[in-house]
């Protein structure tokens, strides 16, 4: 952490007028070191005395990287990078151009990026201001946190994305079918006994990551941050005759912690997983000398895979994708079709459905969902189109 002074003697040791002036000239006080006006010197303070360590590796990375991104956004505007030279204005360019082309699509070109994307980088930046605010020394921001006159955007009132029933019951029959969907279909592979599916295929996985998620409720980080010394029985016969079967110390958002159970659905699914397609899995890691400790594991025949096998969150965006494309292509009822099917939609219609068992029981929501936010409570309770829609018909 640097000194909020310099000590007198630089002044004698052959320090130059010409140069003290120079500093005067650029706006660095006469009694700060250059090094102190250097925005990526503050941001490695900051990651590695505030961040690192404290929060997760995954939040840290994309802290880092979002700090990083607006530093090559200022050294490429202004030639350089000084922090004294962040101003509010710098702040509402960098705002206004993530919203504007923030993202890039396949091809490369710029995209726009989502006003809560947006807002999630400039929570970040007002983190990092606020920290230099508190350590800096004085004079270095003249004017104060530059983020503090930045509002962020306003969000799009925030829209159900819950399944009608007719959906949820296509979507369960084509996971329940879903080996077949994997199976090999070559000339050399029809007729056999015991029907292969292709090297990195995981559709009992799949299957239970589906149940899970339209049978629980959780989060996308929460269900790949799940071990499987949290499941409770862990062994698959155990798991298929258990009523009460619960995944114990879930960590959800702001370091809340519940206990979530799991209905026949996801009970059956998850043996299923354990008894038949887990166990290769773990061992590959465990040879590798990683010990498997997550629930779910993505396939040992995939070369870049982590050396502990857990899958990455990005990966169930792509499980869960692929389960809505394939029903999209069994559907020929256009007004059943789900477009793209994320995970949070599985949320919201799980909020849906305990909404209305639980008899709109706010406490219940509250610990089964892991939110006690009244606006995010009554987005994941609002209704799908069909029944709102039916609401109304003859008013």
């Amino acid at each position: 952490m640097p000194s909020s002074t310099h000590s007198s003697a630089s002044l004698l040791t052959g320090q130059g007028h010409a140069e003290i002036t120079s500093r005067k000239v650029a706006g660095i006080p006469e009694r700060l070191d250059p090094a102190d006006d250097s925005l990526p010197v503050w941001t490695e303070r900051y990651l590695d005395l505030a961040v690192r360590g404290v929060r997760s590796a995954e939040v840290t990375a994309k802290i880092s990287r979002h700090l990083e991104r607006f530093g090559a956004w200022i050294t490429g505007g202004l030639g350089h990078d000084r922090l004294s030279a962040v101003t509010p204005r710098e702040i509402t360019a960098w705002r206004d151009h993530l919203a504007a082309a923030g993202n890039r699509e396949r091809d490369n070109l710029p995209a726009p990026m989502a006003a809560a994307t947006v807002n999630n980088h400039l929570a970040h930046l007002s983190a990092l201001f606020t920290w230099i605010t508190a350590h800096a020394p004085a004079g270095l921001l003249r004017h104060g946190d530059p983020t503090k006159k930045v509002p962020p955007l306003p969000l799009p009132a925030p829209q159900p994305r819950a399944l009608a029933a007719a959906q949820v019951r296509t979507v369960k029959n084509v996971v329940d079918r879903i080996e077949t969907f994997h199976e090999l279909k070559g000339r050399r592979h029809r007729g056999a006994a015991t029907p292969r599916v292709h090297a990195h295929a995981r559709p009992l996985r799949d299957r239970a990551i589906i149940y899970l998620l339209f049978g629980t409720g959780l989060r996308r980080a929460e269900l790949v941050g799940l071990d499987l010394d949290q499941l409770e029985p862990a062994d698959p016969d155990r798991l298929r005759q258990a009523k009460k079967a619960r995944l114990v110390g879930v960590r959800g958002k702001g370091r809340t912690s519940r206990t979530v159970f799991l209905g026949r659905d996801a009970r059956q699914a998850l043996a299923d997983y354990l008894a038949q397609e887990r166990p290769g899995d773990a061992a590959a890691s465990t040879v590798a000398g990683t010990a498997a400790a997550a629930l779910l594991l993505s396939a040992a025949s995939i070369a870049a895979r982590r050396p502990d096998g857990r899958l990455s969150a990005r990966s169930i965006n792509t499980i869960v994708g692929e389960i809505g494309r394939l029903h999209d292509a069994q559907m020929p009822d256009p007004d059943r079709k789900l477009g793209t099917l994320r995970p949070h939609d599985a949320r919201h219609t799980f909020a849906y459905g305990l909404s209305q068992a639980s008899g709109h029981n706010r406490a219940e929501l509250e610990r089964r969902l892991g939110h006690a936010n009244d606006r995010y409570l009554r987005l994941y309770t609002n209704p799908p189109d069909d029944i709102a829609a039916d609401y109304i018909e003859d008013l």
